[in-house]
Order: structure tokens, then C-alpha cells, then sequence
């Protein structure tokens, strides 16, 4: 076992190594187009060009290098490669022309094939379950091209233009020797595809294709950003050639490390579900990178480098499970699509900044495109997926469920930042003295998202959720939200059916739920800086409301409407205790509820709401009579009992206000259960449930551990009616007890 884990892990190094050089080979036209620019007299679209060709040539070269790698070996392949563009890299500093200097970039371009040869390499050497991390140590060879950008020209001030060439020639030579002597491919269980066959795959196999799409957001993003980006934040921003640069080198730095999580992600949760919430964040983000404004341009291409790179990982995690026997083949379609995914936008963005004067339409159409390779995500690979999963031991369907829940709950996360940011204009709006609640709120957010994602998993539930989306569909979108909207009313907003039970306690959690309602939705949009407040500058007596810092009204001191507003948290806290008082009534009073209340669960959610509540008046107390007596004090131990109750709803009981909304989902199930034919008894031929509820029963047990199936005429225990079920256990009770007897 440790022998070939050594061998797995040199192999890997062996490829990555490999793959590094390349990349840094294919980066050194980039590297030095300035200079080519000054020593040719070349035209902005001349230089474009020169850095293109080799981009969009080992985009191409991908399949037929792929192919190769399929037929001959990845060791062969690659160690040729290797030769073979370590002569055109000694030959740059010698072309003395543009025409010369195009036909050796040209050349040079085979380098960037090399990611082809080393995927179907390096994954032969991994079993299913480690293909995923192990591309993803793989895909960090991406950060050559970087190296070259950012350090050829370092190195070439300090030793000479024609030293960096002749230098990465001498590297390519020696490591190809050393590559070819040390490497060898994996062990092949299937005879190597012909020619005709290989084409075959791509021609009968649309997943291929798909795939490619993939590819051809997630790596050619990353492509077109590292080329790209530092001419955008110098024409964007106004940004000096070396702040551009080394923003450029974060945003692919970050790309590339995120790489290998994209590929461990996938291994335990499966690619397309990293690709289900990746795609539609950068969809999201790429609004973003639309804003002419540094701060959310910059949360937007961090959050894009990040989730490309992630999303980079997640793709090479599904080539080899759809084709195992094809691997370096469709990684050359994959890759050639990636390629042709980085030359395109560049272009794009350069035609609406010189037709339009703005590049935000380019960016849409990233967030368009994103949005439409979600939705094909959606329908061709997660069924597939889900599939999968019902198979595994359920230890590992665990793993994978927290591992999916961090994920959303780092992605929903990151949009609440975003959000933030962008609705208080930069933090222009945003109160510093406010940022310990805005802390809060985020880690409950996190919290609360990873809870609900693992709660929506859990196989009843599950069923509940799938089910009451389907009903959704089935039903028809407007008759579902006309019967959304009534429950909304009866169960949400009113509580009606708790009013059945008992008069008292439908007040009780009516003042709650107002009084917390109506202190979030003033205290939120302030923290976040999307609310804020102004005195007119002709009328100081004249305050103006400003959302999103956009004006939208205004009103003036010493009336009703100031009152209101600026006392909305007391009003808020009076209606809170007012419901914690019936409460505690009913709990002193009533025997049963007194039987079975217990401190965490329904006392200590009282004390918090109570302290919020309370030093919160405590305040206003102290502003408005106490001259500001013990105003720093109670503001501290208010900000104290928030905080904690924010800390707290993830994890008890104020938890169920993000489940209740879910609940809409079962009462479409029920009111669908009464109108289908039902299922009948086995025994006595009554109908006792829904036809839909009995399937669903049978299905979901098993997977908590009941199996209710029997031998005989009534196959599975959910087939009886209760009344039979309980003759059922008396029959046999007495059966037991007679043979006891003799």
C-alpha cells in the first residue's frame, strides 16, 4: 500500500513539474510583448495579436495532443513535447522580424497542449475517488504561465533578454530527459483506441461537449482575466502598470490554489454539485465586475478567481468518471474549449469599450452565460449524480452533506459581504461603530445556511422538499402561488392555526414574531450601511431617508413620523416583552407545558429576547432622560446580548423561524395526498392514506435504518391501514403467547 502511494505521489510530481514548464515556456511571449512592441514599432492590435497566437495554438493543439496521449502513452508524449518546444524558445531572442517573431510564438503555442497529456497521465495513476484532488494538484502548473509573467522580466534586467530564453530552453531539455527517464504510464487494463474511434467519442458523446462548455467558462475566465485584467484596472481605474500587475498576480494566484480544493470538493461531494452553486455565484459576481467602483470591482474578481479555480478542479473531476478509457482525448476537447474560452472575452470587452464606451455588457454576458450552463448542469449531470449517491454507504453520504453544506454556506456568505459592500457604496454608508453586529450577522449567516443545507439533506425532509417543488410544477406556477400566497397569510404572517389551540398563545407568538420582524428590518439595512439618515443642508429640521444611497424621502423633526422612525426598536421591544409575559404566564400556569419545558430550549430563548429587549429601552431611557448617564455602558451590554443572540440562532430554537417558511411545501403535499386515488389497505381493502405519502414512506425508511418489507401476500408493513396494523400486533401477540402456553 505505501509502495504505490509512492509512486502515485512521484508520478504526480513527475506531471505537475512537467506541466509547470510548459506554462512557463508558453508565458514568456506575454512576458516580454512590451519590449517586442518597442523593438517591432508595433500597433496596440499588432501586440494583441502576438500574445494571442500562441494562447489560441495550444488551445487547438489540446485534441490532437490528447489523442496522441491516448494512443502513445503520456510519458512518450510528453517527453517529445518537451524537445520540441524548447527550440522555438531558443530561437525568439534570434527573430529579427514581427513575421518571424509571429512564426516562433506560433510554434511556442504547442506548449500550452500540454495540459492534455499530463490529465490522461497523471489520473491513470488514481482510482475514481482521488482523480478529483489529485487533477487538482495537477491544475496548479497553472501558476508557470504566471512565474514567467511576473518573473521573466525581473530575471532578464539581472542576466539578459536573450539569458531568460536560452535559460527556459536548457530547463525544457534537461527536464524532459529527466522526465522520460524516471516516468512511466500507468498500467492499462483496455487496448488503446484507434484513431477512428477516438473521433467516435466526440462525435456520439454530447457529454463530451457539455463538458467542454464547462470548461470553456471556468478556464477560459481564468485565461482571459490573466491576460486581460491588467489592461482593464489601467484603462478602468487608472491603475499604474505595477499595482495592475500584481493585482493581475493575485487574482491568478488565487485561481490556481483554489484549484486543488475545487478537485478535493469534488472527490466528496461529486463534481456537478460543486459546479450546482459555483456556476450560478459567478453569475452573481459577475454583476459585480459591471460597477466602475474599485471596492465591488474587487470583491468581484477575487470571489471569480475563486470560484473559477474551484470550479476548474470540479470539471477535471468529471472527465475521467464519464470516460474513463478517453480521458486525454476529451481532455483535449475540454481543454481546447477552455483555451478558446480565454481568447474570445478579451476580445469582446476591447470591441464594447471602443463601440459602447463601457464593459459592463461583457460582464453580463459572463453572468448570462454562467446562468445558462447552471441550468444545463442541472438537467444532464446531477441527476446522473444523485444516482450515484443513493448508492453509497450512508457514512459517506454524511460526509459529502456537510461538505456541500459548508460549501452554500460559504457561497451565500460571500454574497451577503458582496451585498453589503455594494449597498453601502463602497462602505461609504457603512457605520464603523457598527461592525462587531455586521461580524455577528455574517457568522450567522454561515450557520444558518450550513444548518438548513444539512436539515434540507436529511432523507425525510428531502422528500418533503422535492415533493413540494414538484407539486409546484405540476400544479401550474400560478394556481401554486395563488395557494402559496393564502398560506403565506394563514401560517406566517397570521399563525392561525395556532389560535385553534389556544387564544392566549397565538398572542404570545404574534407579539414575538412582530416585535422581531419589525427590529430586523430596521436594524439589518442600518448595520449594513443600506439605510441611512441625513439633515437636509437648507433645513436642519428636515431629515432625508437614503436607500442603497439612493434619496428616498424625507420628513421632518418633532412629528408622528419621526417619533415612529426613530423609536421603532422601542416599539419593537415593548411588543417582544409583552409576548415574553404571556409566555412565561402560560409556562407557570400550564401543567403540561410545565411537564416538559426545559432551560435551553424554552427558557434561556426568553432571557435573550428579554435582555435585548431591555437594555435596548435602556438606552433610549438614558439618551432621553439620564443626560446620557451609563449610556457607553448599556450600550456595551446591548451590543453584548445581540451578539449573543445572533451567535444563538443556528443552533437552537430560534432556528425553526428559517424552517417554518419550508413547512408551505408539506401542507401542497397534503392538500395533493387528498386528491389522489389513495392507497388501500392489503388486509381489509379501505382506503387510510395517500397513494404519494405510502410510496414516499417505503422509500425514505430504509434509509434511516427501518425496513419495514415482509414475506408474504402483504409485502412491506406501510401496505396496512393503522386499524390493521394494530389487529396485525394483536394476532400476533397472542399467537406468541399461546405457543408460550403450549
Amino acid at each position: 500500500m505505501g509502495s504505490a502511494q509512492n509512486s502515485q505521489t512521484r508520478h504526480l510530481l513527475l506531471g505537475t513539474v512537467s506541466f509547470t514548464v510548459c506554462f512557463a515556456a508558453w508565458g514568456l511571449i506575454s512576458a516580454f510583448a512590451p519590449s517586442f512592441r518597442q523593438k517591432f514599432h508595433l500597433s496596440a492590435t499588432q501586440t494583441a495579436f502576438l500574445v494571442a497566437v500562441p494562447v489560441l495554438l495550444g488551445a487547438l493543439a489540446r485534441l490532437p495532443i490528447g489523442m496522441l496521449a491516448d494512443r502513445f502513452g503520456g510519458r512518450a508524449v510528453f517527453s517529445v513535447l518537451m524537445f520540441f518546444v524548447a527550440v522555438p524558445v531558443a530561437l525568439v531572442p534570434s527573430a529579427n522580424t514581427y513575421q518571424n517573431l509571429l512564426g516562433v510564438a506560433f510554434l511556442l503555442g504547442m506548449a500550452g497542449s500540454s495540459f492534455a497529456v499530463g490529465v490522461g497521465y497523471v489520473s491513470r495513476w488514481y482510482s475514481m475517488e482521488s482523480q478529483g484532488s489529485a487533477l487538482g494538484v495537477y491544475g496548479l502548473g497553472n501558476i508557470g504561465q504566471s512565474a514567467a509573467v511576473f518573473l521573466g522580466p525581473v530575471v532578464a534586467v539581472a542576466l539578459g533578454f536573450r539569458s531568460v530564453y536560452m535559460g527556459m530552453s536548457i530547463v525544457l531539455v534537461l527536464w524532459a530527459a529527466v522526465f522520460a527517464g524516471f516516468a512511466r504510464d500507468a498500467s492499462e487494463t483496455t487496448r488503446p483506441k484507434g484513431l477512428s474511434e477516438m473521433l467516435g467519442v466526440l462525435a456520439h458523446e454530447p457529454l463530451a461537449w457539455a463538458l467542454a462548455a464547462f470548461y470553456f467558462l471556468t478556464f477560459g475566465g481564468f485565461v482571459a482575466f490573466s491576460i486581460y485584467l491588467p489592461t482593464l484596472l489601467r484603462d478602468q481605474f487608472g491603475l499604474e502598470p505595477a499595482d495592475a500587475g500584481f493585482r493581475t498576480a493575485g487574482f491568478v494566484v488565487l485561481a490556481t490554489l483554489c484549484r486543488p480544493v475545487g478537485g478535493w470538493l469534488s472527490d466528496r461531494i461529486g463534481g456537478a454539485r460543486v459546479l450546482s452553486w459555483i456556476l450560478p455565484a459567478v453569475a452573481g459576481f459577475g454583476v459585480l465586475l459591471g460597477v466602475q467602483s474599485m471596492i465591488p470591482f474587487t470583491v468581484g474578481a477575487l470571489a471569480c478567481a475563486a470560484l473559477l479555480g474551484i470550479g476548474n478542479g470540479a470539471v477535471f473531476q468529471l472527465v475521467p468518471r464519464y470516460f474513463p478509457n478517453q480521458r486525454a482525448t476529451v481532455t483535449g476537447l475540454v481543454g481546447a474549449m477552455g483555451g478558446m474560452g480565454g481568447f474570445f472575452p478579451p476580445l469582446l470587452l476591447g470591441v464594447f469599450r471602443d463601440r459602447l464606451g463601457v464593459v459592463w455588457p461583457g460582464f453580463l454576458l459572463l453572468s448570462v452565460v454562467a446562468s445558462l450552463l447552471w441550468w444545463l448542469n442541472a438537467r444532464v449531470f446531477l441527476p446522473r449524480e444523485e444516482e450515484l449517491e443513493a448508492k453509497l454507504p450512508a457514512d459517506v453520504i454524511r460526509t459529502a452533506d456537510k461538505a456541500r453544506a459548508g460549501a452554500w454556506a460559504t457561497l451565500w456568505t460571500s454574497v451577503l459581504v458582496a451585498a453589503i459592500v455594494l449597498g453601502s457604496r463602497n462602505l461609504q454608508n457603512f457605520d464603523a461603530a457598527l461592525v462587531t453586529y455586521t461580524f455577528a450577522i455574517i457568522f450567522a449567516t454561515w450557520g444558518v445556511v450550513y444548518h438548513y443545507s444539512v436539515w434540507i439533506r436529511k432523507p425525510p425532509t428531502r422528500v418533503y422538499w422535492q415533493r413540494g417543488w414538484q407539486l409546484f410544477k405540476e400544479r401550474g406556477v400560478l394556481r401554486s402561488l395563488g395557494g402559496i400566497v393564502g398560506l403565506v397569510g394563514t401560517h406566517l404572517l397570521s399563525q392561525t392555526f395556532i389560535a385553534k389551540r389556544s387564544f392566549l398563545r397565538w398572542a404570545m407568538h404574534q407579539l414575538i414574531f412582530w416585535g422581531c420582524i419589525l427590529a430586523a428590518a430596521i436594524t439589518f439595512p442600518l448595520v449594513f450601511g443600506w439605510i441611512h439618515f441625513t439633515s437636509a443642508p437648507n433645513d436642519q429640521t428636515v431629515y432625508v431617508t437614503y436607500l442603497f444611497g439612493y434619496p428616498a424621502g424625507h420628513f421632518h423633526l418633532h412629528t408622528v413620523t419621526a417619533l415612529v422612525l426613530f423609536h421603532g426598536l422601542d416599539i419593537a421591544a415593548f411588543l417582544v416583552l409583552g409576548g415574553i409575559g404571556l409566555s412565561l404566564w402560560r409556562r407557570m400556569r400550564d401543567e403540561g407545558a410545565r411537564a416538559v419545558q426545559t432551560l435551553a430550549m424554552d427558557f434561556w430563548p426568553l432571557i435573550l429576547l428579554f435582555a435585548i429587549s431591555i437594555t435596548g429601552l435602556a438606552l433610549t431611557v438614558s439618551q432621553e432622560w439620564l443626560g446620557g448617564s451609563f449610556y457607553d455602558f448599556i450600550a456595551i451590554l446591548h451590543a453584548i446580548t445581540v451578539i449573543a443572540a445572533l451567535l444563538y440562532i443556528p443552533f437552537g430554537k430560534f432556528f425553526h423561524i428559517f424552517q417554518r417558511p419550508a413547512q408551505l411545501g408539506v401542507k401542497l403535499y397534503q392538500k395533493a395526498g387528498t386528491e389522489d386515488s389513495g392507497a388501500i389497505c392489503s388486509r381489509c381493502g379501505e382506503r387510510y392514506a395517500s397513494r404519494m405519502h405510502v410510496e414516499d414512506l417505503k422509500k425514505v425508511l430504509p434509509q434511516v435504518g427501518f425496513n419495514y418489507s415482509m414475506p408474504g401476500p402483504v409485502a412491506n408493513w406501510q401496505d396496512l391501514c393503522p386499524a390493521c396494523k394494530r389487529k396485525s400486533i394483536s394476532l400476533a401477540q397472542l399467537r406468541l403467547k399461546e405457543e408460550a402456553n403450549g
